[in-house]
């Protein structure tokens, strides 16, 4: 049993209102397993695949409670064996000696139980301003997750604690988790005005089939809720018009420009900012800004000042923008021009 830290302010430098942010392991750590030592080992077949077309599954035991393999785990024919079902340690029935004669020495049986099965506790300390308002959550990792449990509170401005484990919780992964590679997450947290919530949800996936429980979100902005989000929306004021763009290499591109009246805000409140926008887009396959051609853009936009649309001038200025932004892009890019 070894303990292992690391000061994350030391290694990456300090950020502003953080006053400690480290990690901690304590590795060798030997896990309990009252029930197995007292009962021993319950084997079953454990493995993965086929899950796609031309991959090969795999099988080999472990322990259907604490999670632990043998050494070596075994090697078993997958067509024989299914994932869950008790292994009897007796490999060698008749209905397996041709297939195991047909694998030869990629097939073998699992050892002997490991005496002194360890795992890891670790975890990390923030002690100050965190990201968020508050969220909380726990992980159950799924088989070949680094993390069997894993576990966070975080509150703004005091700090954050994550704490996780090795092996340990083991028997749990297996009752919630029994097959697949997909952990599941339990979580609720408050930040941009919202409170939003996990429930065994699939970790860092969402799908449109997902039940209407395993996501959810409450809105807490009551401006929002009453005036509505804040947002942009055009009004086409003039165009479309024909305009030239001449690059500093010299070559020169026709664009179509459109003049719009560009607004941000909420739809049910009379205030609001304002500017103009020039939409804009070009019918010859794009201006280039890498070399041989590459990287063509089609269209964008750009904005112009008052001043433009007054003295009727927007066009020709947004030519000029556009010039001048392709540019910026073509030097970044080390653009060279076609011979």
């Amino acid at each position: 049993m070894w303990w292992h830290s690391i000061d994350y302010l030391k290694r990456d430098g300090r950020h502003r209102g953080v006053l400690v942010h480290r990690g901690f392991w304590l590795h060798n750590l030997p896990r309990l397993m009252l029930w197995c030592r007292l009962r021993g080992h319950k084997p079953v077949v454990d493995g993965h695949g086929p899950i796609g077309q031309g991959l090969r599954a795999a099988r080999w035991v472990t322990c259907d409670r604490c999670g632990v393999r043998p050494d070596p785990q075994g090697n078993l024919p997958a067509k024989h064996f299914e994932l869950g079902q008790p292994y009897t340690n007796d490999l060698y029935r008749p209905e397996f000696i041709q297939a195991m004669r047909e694998l030869g020495s990629r097939t073998w049986g699992p050892g002997p139980w490991p005496d002194r099965p360890a795992g890891t506790l670790g975890g990390e300390l923030v002690i100050g301003k965190t990201f968020g308002v508050f969220s909380a959550g726990i992980t159950i990792g799924a088989a070949g997750a680094e993390h069997t449990l894993s576990g966070h509170l975080r509150i703004w401005p005091f700090g954050a604690l994550y704490l996780h484990t090795e092996g340990f919780g083991a028997w749990l992964q297996r009752r919630l988790i029994p097959e697949g590679y997909t952990s599941r997450v339990i979580k609720v947290s408050v930040d941009d005005w919202a409170i939003r919530w996990q429930w065994w949800a699939r970790e860092h996936e969402w799908s449109r089939d997902d039940p209407w429980w395993m996501h959810g979100r409450v809105s807490l902005d009551l401006v929002q809720a009453l005036f509505g989000p804040k947002r942009y929306s055009y009004e086409t004021v003039d165009g479309p018009v024909l305009g030239w763009v001449k690059m500093p290499e010299g070559d020169t591109h026709q664009v179509q420009l459109t003049l719009q009246r560009q607004r941000l805000g909420r739809p049910r409140l009379k205030r609001a900012k304002w500017s103009w926008n020039v939409d804009w887009e070009t019918p010859n396959g794009g201006i280039p800004t890498k070399t041989n051609g590459r990287n063509r853009i089609t269209g964008s936009a750009v904005s112009v000042p008052d001043e433009a649309v007054e003295s009727r001038s927007w066009d020709v200025l947004a030519c000029a923008l556009i010039a001048r932004k392709l540019g910026e892009d073509r030097a970044r890019f080390g653009y060279v021009p076609s011979p």
